[in-house]
């Protein structure tokens, strides 16, 4: 009768034991990392005082060992270490225990609480790191309804997607092979903070345009496309020094990253969608999310750039505002968790062992006796058959994400219909249907991403990879068939759910096929320990080059899918 009861009570005492576990180990990480720790006794100063061969040697005792643990591992260690609380508890019962020994016991076992604890958050700040990475992408991209406001009228009106995604792209490639290049010796440090502040100071700019009544469109595209090209060296260095970076802390930093990337986009299309319906409601007469707060800063206004510039109606602009607001907060938290990861003894550790002082003033691939740069060459050639896959993921997705996905519209709505009733009715409006799906696409990439961290979807099988990789081509056609703006009479798939679903599984082959060939990268048996994270900064260029070629065939594709001049 009071067994339910009895087991709820232990799974309470066992959830207060871990959260009591976990609040001791935040509390000795912050005495280890907080302010006190630089002086001569703190524990940084110990660490920075180590040599090189000792810092790798302590990273291999206190750390190693749980970086390169199951869950299962863990999980059977909690097991191990609740039967030894048990016989230990015995023990003292039983007088066979001393008190020393218990005051050890109970030092080590927070320690290694600490160590855990440490290691998840390292994870955690390389997975908003991430994040970070693909920020600027995702925010150009999603902000599709915005930007299409401010160039209706123009000649880009229907083209700038296609000019803002090639721009990025293009220019990601040149800036990432330049970084990459110059990576041997670089501060990654620097690299980091000084991206993550030009993010938010473009994300500025963009806020402060939602605040402007009009603006000429041309100069607004000629913005757009500026703007757009120094995001993407911002997201170039940034993408290079975190990857290179979380190549030294283990697999699951580097799981972590491509974690993070999928979850940006899920939550940027989440935001860009909550912010096209409320811009809706607005010209409905509903009130609109943060309307108190924009139109206290509406101080723009006063000075107009052009009369002969659209005017975006005032849901429109207020919803972008609070888009691009959440965006530039994200990138603030993002360079606060960098800040936070210089402080852990962790970081401290990996550095040391790398030979590499605390200003960060040579790189992961540097050594304390100055080794010669690694042959980028004959790195590549081991990893080039990873690079290809990834390529065609990559080049298949952009080719088609967003100049053709963004055509497609409701087959539930023609042109010049009333607006539909209900909360169903209204997401096949054009201004909601299209960020609808751009949720869709997020979800299935991000759900794709974490796929591999289940053991059975997990697999390095290069032939099956390069394979899928390939096979996606066939998304290209079945995206055709579906209701474009350029379709004539019946399409051929007639059916929104269908439309979706296809949306869905593409967007899912493309997350989870990256994130495999990515991981299997860093394990390809012939690459030597310290090649692993060169390796994987080929793959990510061969990454970025796959979307340069995708931008760049978007532009036939829109020429096969509309009959017109695909560049304007």
């Amino acid at each position: 009768m009071f067994a339910p009861l009895a087991s709820a009570s232990r799974a309470a005492s066992r959830a207060r034991e871990r959260t009591r576990s976990s609040i001791e180990a935040a509390e000795q990480l912050v005495d280890q990392a907080g302010p006190g720790a630089e002086g001569p006794e703190g524990a940084l100063h110990e660490i920075d005082g180590l040599e090189s061969s000792e810092a790798e040697q302590r990273l291999e005792d206190e750390y190693q060992p749980l970086m390169s643990k199951s869950a299962q591992a863990d999980q059977e260690e909690d097991e191990g270490q609740r039967e030894r609380g048990r016989g230990y508890r015995r023990d003292r019962s039983e007088g066979e225990r001393s008190d020393d020994v218990k005051v050890k016991d109970d030092h080590l076992q927070l320690d290694l609480s600490t160590r855990k604890f440490e290691l998840g958050l390292a994870y955690g700040i390389f997975f908003i790191l991430g994040a970070c990475i693909l920020l600027a992408w995702n925010s150009i991209i999603v902000a599709g309804v915005y930007f299409g406001a401010r160039l209706k009228g123009s000649k880009f009106q229907d083209s700038y997607s296609n000019f803002v995604a090639l721009t990025f792209t293009t220019g990601n490639l040149s800036f990432l092979a330049w970084a990459n290049v110059t990576q041997h010796g670089a501060d990654l440090g620097r690299r980091i903070w000084i991206s993550i502040v030009v993010l938010i100071g473009i994300v500025s700019l963009f806020i402060a345009s939602t605040q402007i009544e009009e603006i000429n469109p041309y100069l607004f595209f000629s913005v757009l496309i500026a703007t757009t090209l120094v995001l993407a060296a911002s997201a170039s260095f940034l993408q290079n020094a975190v990857v290179a970076l979380s190549s030294k802390f283990g697999p699951a930093c580097l799981q972590g990253i491509l974690s993070g990337q999928g979850a940006i986009g899920l939550a940027v299309a989440m935001i860009q969608f909550v912010a096209a319906y409320t811009s809706f409601k607005a010209e409905e007469g509903e009130p609109v999310m943060f309307e108190a707060f924009t139109s206290q800063t509406r101080f723009f206004e006063a000075g107009k750039i052009s009369r002969r510039g659209p005017v975006p109606s005032v849901g429109l602009r207020n919803s972008a505002f609070t888009f691009f607001i959440a965006i530039g907060a994200f990138a603030f938290i993002a360079l606060l968790s960098y800040l936070i990861l210089l402080r852990l003894p962790l970081y401290r550790l990996v550095m040391r062992s790398l030979g590499t002082e605390d200003d960060g003033e040579r790189g992961p691939n540097d050594t304390a006796s100055g080794s010669k740069a690694p042959n980028l060459r004959k790195i590549e050639k081991k990893v080039r058959k990873y690079g290809i896959a990834m390529f065609f993921v990559f080049g298949v997705t952009l080719s088609v994400f967003p100049s053709i996905t963004s055509t497609i519209q409701s087959v539930n709505r023609g042109p010049g219909e009333d607006v539909p009733l209900g909360f169903t009715g209204t997401l096949t409006l054009p201004a909601l249907f299209n960020p609808m799906s751009f949720a869709v696409f997020a979800l299935g990439d991000w759900i794709g991403r974490i796929m591999p961290q289940v053991k059975v979807f997990n697999f390095a099988n290069i032939k099956v990879l390069m394979l899928s990789s390939i096979g996606r081509l066939v998304f290209i056609p079945l995206f055709f068939m579906c209701n474009t703006s350029y379709s004539q009479g019946t399409p051929i798939i007639n059916s929104d759910v269908a439309f979706l679903a296809i949306m869905f599984l593409f967007s899912l082959s493309n997350g989870y096929l990256s994130t495999l060939i990515m991981l299997a990268t860093v394990i390809e048996p012939s690459l030597d320990e310290h090649e692993i994270d060169t390796a994987a900064t080929c793959v990510s260029f061969y990454l970025t080059f796959g979307l340069a070629f995708g931008s760049f065939a978007s532009f036939p594709v829109r020429a096969i899918a509309c009959g017109c001049n695909p560049f304007l």
